[in-house]
């Protein structure tokens, strides 16, 4: 072989050599690059459908960290229940007024005597289908059993007018016999009527000085609630709890109410609700104003069909 052939081949490798390894720099770099801006985006989601909760991020024993609609990155506790399969696009907004577009959902209203008298037929014909009526409440001072001045009004109006009508109780019990005891007065007030949808636990904190649930453990109101609806159910009626966001996630345990075949209501104060787990029906605003009542009240959907 020729000297100077031999020595221009060797030439040769040694470039393709040279710019092999510059290309593998450059593909180095950017790998680097790629994986740095992954890294400052924070992890994604998994792969969904168009479903309010499309899935968490991560998971750690009993907690998990989400994609929230309204919060971005959250952890919350982890439930083996159905998550929110809500449909982001079904929910239609007409100047303030928030359907679901479904057969089986209703527009509606809860109400207790803070409204005042209703026209109900009224009410009926401004196309609301539902209400849930206080029934009663336990003081939060002293803790004595009250009616709702206007539960009998409320409930026969409504029902006379052709709404569906659910039923609540606002309660401060501080242990699981008082939970018992709402229970069984709730089941009095509801003698000889048939509420078409649940009858609901409301437990909600009261910040004054002299509240007698100020030092309640919140763990225990899984407890108080299983206690009322096991009652409430066992007399026939669909029973079920009502809590927001905060007491979802971090007071009640979702599961064992799941599991005691509960209803959810839900009060999340927002356009599309992006609370991650299953609810039957959502409190979207306590500040609407409905024909037929004077004052705002508060307004929700109701997802599932009751017979």
């Amino acid at each position: 072989m020729d000297p100077r052939s031999e020595n221009e081949s060797g030439k040769s490798f040694q470039v393709k050599r040279a710019l092999f390894l510059s290309a593998l720099v450059l593909l180095a770099a950017a790998i680097v690059v790629l994986s740095m801006r992954s890294l400052l985006a924070g992890p994604k989601p998994e792969e969904g459908g168009s479903g309010i909760a499309d899935g968490a991020v991560s998971t750690n024993g009993d907690r998990m960290t989400v994609n929230d609609r309204y919060l971005g990155l959250i952890e919350i506790p982890r439930f083996d229940i159905p998550p929110n399969s809500y449909q982001i696009d079904s929910f239609l907004n007409d100047d303030g007024v928030i359907r679901y577009d479904s057969e089986d959902a209703m527009l509606g209203i809860d109400v207790s005597d803070f409204q005042g008298t209703i026209d109900w037929e009224t009410v009926k014909a401004s196309g609301i289908d539902f209400a849930m009526i206080r029934c009663g409440y336990r003081g939060n001072t002293r803790g004595g059993l009250s009616e709702d001045e206007q539960f009998k009004a409320n409930y026969d109006g409504a029902m006379a007018a052709g709404i569906k009508v659910g039923v609540y109780f606002f309660s401060q019990a501080i242990s699981d016999k008082e939970a018992e005891q709402e229970a069984n007065y709730v089941l009095q007030l509801l003698s000889g009527k048939k509420p078409t949808l649940p009858v609901m636990f409301d437990w909600e904190p009261w910040d004054a000085e002299n509240s007698r649930t100020k030092n309640v453990d919140l763990k225990d109101l899984t407890g108080f609630a299983t206690t009322f609806c096991r009652k409430i159910q066992q007399a026939g009626h669909t029973s079920g709890v009502y809590f927001n966001r905060s007491q979802g996630y971090d007071a009640y345990d979702l599961k064992k109410l799941y599991d005691g075949n509960y209803d959810f209501w839900l009060a999340e104060y927002s356009e599309i609700p992006a609370f991650y787990y299953h609810f039957d029906i959502w409190q979207y605003s306590d500040n609407a104003m409905v024909q037929g009542i004077d004052t705002p009240v508060d307004i929700d959907i109701c997802f599932k069909k009751y017979d």
